[in-house]
C-alpha cells in the first residue's frame, strides 16, 4: 500500500511539473507575440515622429533662407536684378559676412545626423494696367518686383517649396536738385533732376537761380 501511495504521489508531481512547464512555454509565447505586435505598432510611430521633426527643421531652414533673401534684397536690389531668373538658376546666400552675398548652386546643412539642402531661384513678375500681378504672360514686366522660391529637402523626403514676392521699397540713390528756375508744372515721375517742380504757391523761384524764397503775405 505504501509503495502504491508513493507511486501515485510521484505521478501527481510529474503531472504538475509538466503542466507548469507548459504554462511557462505558453506565457513565453504570448509575451513574444505581444512584444512583436508592440514593435510593429511602435516602429511606424517612431518613423513618423522622426519625419515630423525633420519637416519642422527643414521648414525652419527654408524660412531662414527666405528671410535672409528679403534682407539682402532690401539692402542690395541691384544684386537681385543681376541674378538670372527661372528655376534652372539656383542660388544661396553667404551670411558669414556683412552685407550678404549670393553664391551659385545648392547649400548643404548638417543638423544632427540629417543632411538638408536648400536654395532659391527668382522669377520675373508682370503686372497689368491696374498694377495687379498676373501670371498668364499678358502683363508688363515689373523690374521692381521679383518672385523668390525657396526649395528644400532632406533624405527620403519629397521636394518642398515656399515662395513670396520681393518688392524694391527703397534705393541707394539720393536725388539732389539745386535749381527750380523752370517753375511749376512737372507732375510726372522723372529719371533725372532738372529745373522744374510740381506745383506750389506763395514762393519766388526765379529771382535767384538755385533758390526758393517763401513769400509772406
Amino acid at each position: 500500500m505504501k509503495s502504491n501511495a508513493c507511486n501515485t504521489h510521484h505521478s501527481q508531481l510529474a503531472t504538475r511539473c509538466g503542466q507548469s512547464l507548459i504554462e511557462v512555454l505558453i506565457a513565453l509565447l504570448v509575451g513574444a507575440i505581444m512584444i512583436g505586435a508592440g514593435a510593429t505598432l511602435i516602429a511606424p510611430v517612431l518613423k513618423s515622429n522622426t519625419q515630423t521633426l525633420r519637416a519642422q527643421v527643414g521648414g525652419s531652414l527654408a524660412k531662414e533662407l527666405m528671410q535672409n533673401v528679403s534682407v539682402w534684397a532690401d539692402s542690395d536690389w541691384n544684386g537681385v536684378l543681376a541674378l538670372a531668373t527661372t528655376s534652372a538658376n539656383r542660388y544661396y546666400l553667404t551670411t558669414s559676412t556683412s552685407p550678404f552675398s549670393h553664391a551659385t548652386g545648392t547649400e548643404t546643412l548638417q543638423v544632427g545626423t540629417t543632411t538638408y539642402t536648400r536654395y532659391f531661384y527668382l522669377d520675373e513678375v508682370e503686372r497689368d494696367a491696374g498694377d495687379v500681378i498676373v501670371v498668364d504672360g499678358t502683363g508688363t514686366n515689373d523690374p521692381s518686383t521679383k518672385k523668390v522660391t525657396v526649395v528644400y529637402r532632406w533624405p527620403q523626403s519629397t521636394t518642398n517649396t515656399m515662395a513670396m514676392y520681393l518688392t524694391r521699397s527703397r534705393t541707394g540713390y539720393v536725388v539732389s536738385q539745386t535749381d527750380w528756375f523752370g517753375g511749376p508744372g512737372l507732375d510726372t515721375p522723372v529719371t533725372s533732376t532738372g529745373s522744374r517742380f510740381s506745383t506750389s504757391t506763395s514762393i519766388y523761384y526765379a529771382t535767384t537761380t538755385g533758390s526758393i524764397q517763401i513769400q509772406f503775405q
